[in-house]
């Protein structure tokens, strides 16, 4: 019979190997010598909470033994807005010391952490924090992909942690890089991008000219095609990063969310306007879905999350660019010449964005050359497109049909809805419709040409200077659009959207102007109403919790030399006040008490209520001093202070927590959170107290 000693010692031994065999990890070696570029062949995943931290991970085996590898089938990963770790264990098999590049080329992904665990002392080193959170220009090294530097000693083999962040999905595609070899693909990449770029927005531009000369609506929609999709391929491959937007982290996805967007609505409307037939009712009712699904795009950042936003950009690109497809398809097979081109310009577009799609996720990454090649098949087809659309020229012409259109065209003028005019080129009112003599209050077009004849159109202006101001700028672009406050018959103030647009001299005819008038002081009121409803309190008149943010985020983003102070206000008697009286005199001591707070405070201070008892103010350019001597100075003001009510007098007493609104990379929440705890510190301490945040203290 065993002892019973031997078989506790040998189940002491299995549960101490356990976690050995169970984070048992098998290592890529890398050797310089023999290879230039390298896929991480032993790559392993785990799926976490948003708290967890790579200490955590190293410190608790159940982590360790819960990473699963990386299959053919797991390359792309749904993330659900938690973090997904990747793990490799890499070894420098030369005897020499190497520099390798880690290249995670997944430009959408929000948030990468980069970190190099040392075997055997365990020791954690940061090596790399980026993402589409982060502004560009804080990158490691400024490339279209995430980048960071691997510096391996001779024979050296240390653990690889990846934490990635994004809201819809992970791809694995990690790859390892030779400098040398980097640096060449990625300047051939540039050379291509920017010389497929400069094509495209020549096109876009000859396109625009084409517009100015014939007024044909597909021209139009052709330039915009060209340049959102210029500026699409410009975000895809990093070239727009570094040059228009390197300081605003917040934009980059926006930007290409929009374009796409805009880009899909331009290439449905082309399509319509260049197909010579009316569409049926079934490819119609196709053709509004399309832009109103191009429309959702286009809105989505502000209106849909990450996961979906995501989905909605494939789903968009998939069935507007196939529907369109079909479409064209349908008109060329009935004979019409014009739609061959188009079909075949939305099957390249559908081919390529199918690849360029299944590459940024990891996929076909040996087949880059091909993606190449069908951007360039696109770009063939639809400068053949381009090129192939017929010039029309048409001349005026005065015969009896001509007169006769004339003529609709008058009774069309003199019953618009909308204020109609036409003047010469000076701005001197020549003819007036009945809708512009009811907007400026009039009854007879000779009554408003009386009046005009002395003072010019200046007299409806508010301010007579933003009439030369718009005639200037009318004659420098050839039409204006602006909002302007003017003046009726009356002299009564009105908001108006005025348009108006200049056509040149001919030979026979002198240059003349013609545009609207629209009333919209009620939209103009509504407006206003409705933003000063959406940033004020209702109570006492200050701005909001929503505007308070709004500008602390501001702040932040702005990155100002001088740090700002956030004093977060508790009222202690609200409570007290507010259960023995009612919600009136509730509503009453915060609106005294929000009059007495604002007393003495710096023009660019702001204060607002947050909910119930509480208030915020936030101080640009303070530090912890000169937010003390603000919070010192609220005290004594709010001691000077009495509440009345039913005819009894209550002292009010206020609570204080500061946080000096630093560089420590927090979002406005964190900050309103923490000056929040400060002031539960001070309310600890008694009444009328002050409390400064520390880094150390809670924000529960």
């Amino acid at each position: 019979m065993v002892p019973v000693k031997s078989w506790l010692y040998v189940l002491l031994l299995w549960l101490c190997s356990w976690p050995l065999v169970a984070s048992q990890t098998e290592s890529t070696g890398l050797n310089a010598d023999t290879t230039a570029k390298t896929s991480i062949l032993y790559l392993y995943f785990l799926n976490t909470a948003s708290d967890v931290t790579l200490d955590d991970i190293l410190a608790d085996p159940a982590y360790t033994h819960s990473f699963q590898p990386v299959l053919n089938d797991k390359r792309i990963l749904v993330s659900d807005n938690n973090p997904v770790w990747f793990k490799a264990r890499l070894r420098n098999t030369s005897k020499h010391p190497a520099t390798w590049l880690l290249e995670y080329n997944f430009p959408m992904v929000d948030k990468l952490e980069v970190y190099q665990v040392d075997r055997a002392s365990k020791d954690i080193d940061l090596l790399n924090r980026t993402g589409n959170d982060y502004p560009f220009n804080e990158r490691a090294l400024p490339y279209r992909g995430y980048v960071t530097e691997l510096n391996l000693a001779p024979e050296q083999e240390f653990d690889l942690y990846l934490r990635v962040l994004d809201a819809a999905i992970v791809p694995s595609d990690i790859t390892l890089w030779q400098p040398g070899t980097f640096i060449s693909v990625q300047q051939g990449n540039a050379i291509f991008d920017g010389v497929l770029s400069g094509i495209l927005l020549m096109l876009a531009l000859h396109s625009f000219i084409m517009f100015n000369q014939l007024r044909q609506r597909q021209r139009l929609y052709q330039g915009l095609f060209f340049s959102c999709f210029a500026m699409v391929l410009a975000i895809l491959n990093g070239l727009a990063f570094p040059l228009l937007w390197p300081d605003n982290p917040a934009i980059n996805l926006a930007v290409l969310y929009i374009f796409a967007g805009l880009s899909l609505l331009c290439l449905n409307l082309f399509i319509r306007a260049r197909l010579e037939q009316p569409l049926s009712f079934f490819w119609h009712k196709v053709h509004i879905f399309n832009n109103l699904l191009s429309l959702s795009l286009l809105f989505s950042p502000l209106l849909i999350g990450g996961e979906w936003r995501f989905w909605l950009l494939l789903g968009s690109i998939i069935v507007v660019i196939s529907s369109n497809m079909l479409l064209t398809l349908h008109y060329a097979i009935a004979g019409q010449k014009s739609a061959r081109s188009l079909a075949l310009a939305c099957f390249f577009l559908l081919i390529s964005a199918a690849i360029l799609t299944t590459a940024q996720l990891g996929y076909f990454k040996q087949l880059l050359e091909w993606h190449y090649l069908t951007l360039l098949l696109i770009l063939l087809c639809m400068t053949v497109i381009h090129f192939s659309l017929d010039h029309i020229h048409a001349e005026l012409t005065t015969d009896h049909d001509s007169l006769k259109e004339l003529a609709k065209y008058k009774t069309l003028f003199n019953q618009a809805t909308e204020g109609l005019f036409v003047g010469n080129a000076d701005g001197q009112l020549l003819d007036a419709n009945l809708a512009l003599l009811q907007i400026l209050g009039y009854q007879q077009i000779n009554e408003l040409r009386q009046d005009v004849g002395g003072n010019g159109m200046a007299r409806f202006y508010a301010n007579p200077s933003e009439r030369q101001d718009f005639i200037s700028q009318l004659h420098k672009f050839g039409q204006q659009q602006a909002e302007i406050r003017g003046l009726r018959a009356d002299r009564s103030p009105f908001w108006a959207l005025l348009s108006a647009r200049l056509v040149p001299a001919t030979a026979t005819e002198p240059a003349f102007i013609h545009g609207s008038v629209i009333d919209i002081s009620k939209q103009k009121l509504a407006y206003e109403q409705l933003s000063y409803q959406a940033n004020h309190d209702a109570i006492t008149g200050l701005y909001n919790r929503h505007y308070l943010l709004q500008q602390l985020t501001r702040s932040l983003y702005q990155g100002a030399k001088r740090n700002s102070s956030l004093l977060f206000i508790d009222v202690a008697q609200f409570n007290e006040i507010n259960n023995r009286f009612g919600h009136n005199a509730g509503d009453s001591l915060l609106k005294q008490l929000g009059q007495q707070l604002e007393q003495n405070l710096a023009p660019a201070d702001m204060l607002a209520r947050l909910e119930k008892d509480q208030f915020a103010l936030l101080s640009p350019g303070k530090n912890a001093n000169e937010a003390l001597v603000i919070a010192y100075r609220l005290i004594d003001q709010v001691k000077t202070f009495n509440f009345s009510w039913q005819q009894q007098q209550f002292t009010i007493s206020i609570n204080i927590g500061i946080r000096v609104i630093d560089n420590s990379r927090q979002d406005s929440d964190s900050f309103l959170m923490q000056a929040a705890a400060a002031a539960a510190s001070a309310r600890a301490k008694g009444q009328n107290r002050i409390h400064l945040y520390t880094e150390p203290m809670l924000t529960s």
